[in-house]
């Protein structure tokens, strides 16, 4: 499954959101393997809302397929998070999965005082403390330091599963995009064979290097190979 990523035990640090962390901030990616365009990703803030007395901003992603190899695979997954504007924890997180010929709809309704997560199946889980969902980590990621050297602990809530990983801030480096050249910084989350972020387990995240650290790209690694998003569009 090519869908979407990570969380963190991490203490935040006072006045910790750049400056670049703004309403309305749309990202568009294209995806490749290879040569081959094998579609698109949208990243999106939403205005912040008001949900169960928590003010919280409104995440959402969207992933589809290049409607020209539909004749091989078809996707078209869309994910909402609301995270609190006060620490980026997620309270309420929604998926649609259409992959070929499997679908999937789910809500996830988070409870961090109790330390629980209720599905709408009404299942109930535990949780670890500072759980995220997949998408609430990749922006949680942009307001803290990031220093090459570090090793972030990290605590993840995905499919009825807590995860505990590491994340490892291995280096800066240059990156080229559809855009133009950014400054980054290459974050690698471990999973230890867990296959949270897919069939292949591992995923690369490039930021840039600056207030706004922009996921300017990132690599999952499947078992197929290696299907790289590249930021080709920013808008504010």
């Amino acid at each position: 499954m090519i869908t979407l990523l990570f969380l963190i035990c991490f203490t935040p640090l006072e006045n910790k959101y750049p400056t670049g962390f703004t309403i309305g901030e749309k990202l568009d990616y294209v995806a490749k393997f290879s040569f081959i365009n094998l579609g698109s990703m949208t990243l999106e803030i939403k205005d912040t809302l008001t949900y169960k007395g928590f003010t919280c901003y409104g995440f959402t992603s969207i992933l589809t397929s290049n409607p020209s190899l539909s004749f091989l695979f078809s996707l078209s997954d869309t994910i909402e998070v609301y995270a609190r504007t006060e620490d980026l924890l997620p309270i309420y997180y929604e998926e649609s999965i259409n992959e070929g010929k499997y679908h999937n709809h789910s809500k996830l309704f988070f409870d961090h005082d109790s330390l629980n997560v209720i599905y709408d199946d009404s299942l109930s889980f535990d949780l670890l403390e500072k759980s995220r969902d997949l998408l609430s980590f990749w922006y949680f990621l942009r307001t803290i330091p990031l220093e090459v050297g570090d090793t972030i602990p990290v605590n993840i809530h995905k499919s009825k599963e807590n995860y505990e990983i590491l994340c490892y801030i291995e280096k800066k480096e240059r990156i080229k995009t559809p855009i133009g050249e950014f400054n980054t910084i290459l974050v690698s989350p471990q999973t230890e064979g867990k296959g949270i972020f897919g069939s292949g387990g591992e995923m690369d995240i490039w930021y840039s290097d600056d207030e706004a650290r922009y996921p300017v790209q990132i690599k999952a690694k499947m078992k197929f190979g290696s299907v790289l998003f590249k930021l080709k569009g920013v808008k504010n």
